[in-house]
């Protein structure tokens, strides 16, 4: 089992220790280049490759996606009353505490602990939380709703055109296959390396605050994945997807967020920070408790 957990988790804190190094060098890197290369065309890609390839239904994807929704509702629920009780900016910590990162570290988790069934199942999870953050979550930290987005989303479009061949129970044109895995292939490696640079450029501030949030959050997400698992019935690869997502950290766009629209950007930046870095020890227990 050790062993297992291991070339799970291994791999990835390697590669955003990489990002992460090369950061602290002042070693020339495009993060807005690399992002966009990543999540407006490698991901997508992915979405479509992995979807077509596989054989889950759409039924299955769907309960996915209606399981991590009702995650992020219940998420930010008790973010909102969290920040009633702690007297925290509501704009600022609901958001924070509501978006894992179920992209940059939420799939490549998946990938490697359940194989592209996994992949499968975790993209449900990410197009909910990607959707869902550049609207919601974005809209809460800006005061307005930013519904407009979706529109821009190209994960919107892959997610919509893999439906029609897994409906059609067709297989895309060889052509179009290798060229959009060779394409989905760029996806994850950026996201985990952009990741490590991304948190070496982070100023935190309040590592106190930071760090009893961050643990808050990471209990809370475990504890919530598994009851909704159960609610849900989902077993197998499904239910460990569900687990492991609801239990990732705090996302890196909660910051980018946070600081553009200036709500409490040094703490939200130290919630980012330790919780990516408790998660080095999070995640390989939680591991234990969805590969058991």
């Amino acid at each position: 089992m050790l062993t297992e957990i291991l070339s799970v988790v291994a791999p990835l804190f390697i590669c955003a220790g990489i990002g992460f190094v090369w950061g602290r060098l002042d070693k020339p890197f495009d993060a807005e280049m690399m992002t966009g290369l990543a999540l407006h065309l490698g991901v997508p890609c992915l979405v479509f490759s992995t979807l077509t390839r596989l054989e889950i239904s759409p039924v299955a994807f769907g309960k996915m996606a209606g399981a991590y929704t009702a995650a992020l509702v219940l998420f930010m629920v008790l973010a909102a009353v969290l920040t009633r009780l702690l007297k925290l900016e509501a704009r600022a910590f609901i958001p924070a505490l509501t978006f894992r990162n179920s992209g940059n570290l939420g799939l490549p988790v998946c990938l490697f602990a359940f194989g592209e069934a996994g992949l499968a199942y975790g993209i449900g999870c990410f197009v909910i939380a990607s959707l869902a953050g550049l609207t919601v979550g974005r809209g809460i930290y800006a005061g307005s709703t930013a519904s407009e987005a979706l529109f821009r989303n190209p994960i919107v479009y892959a997610i919509a055109v893999s439906l029609v061949f897994m409906l059609a129970e067709i297989q895309p044109p060889a052509w179009i296959a290798n060229t959009v895995d060779i394409v989905s292939g760029m996806a994850i490696p950026l996201m985990v390396v952009s990741l490590g640079v991304a948190i070496s450029k982070i100023r935190v501030v309040g590592i106190g605050r930071a760090a009893a949030l961050s643990a808050l959050e990471l209990a809370v997400g475990f504890g919530v994945g598994v009851g909704l698992a159960d609610l849900f019935g989902l077993t197998g690869v499904a239910r460990g997807v569900l687990i492991l997502q609801c239990a990732m950290p705090v996302a890196v766009h909660n910051y980018v967020f946070a600081q553009f629209y200036r709500r409490s950007p040094e703490t939200v930046a130290g919630m980012v920070v330790v919780s990516t870095l408790l998660a080095c020890f999070t995640l390989p227990a939680v591991l234990w408790f969805v590969l058991r």
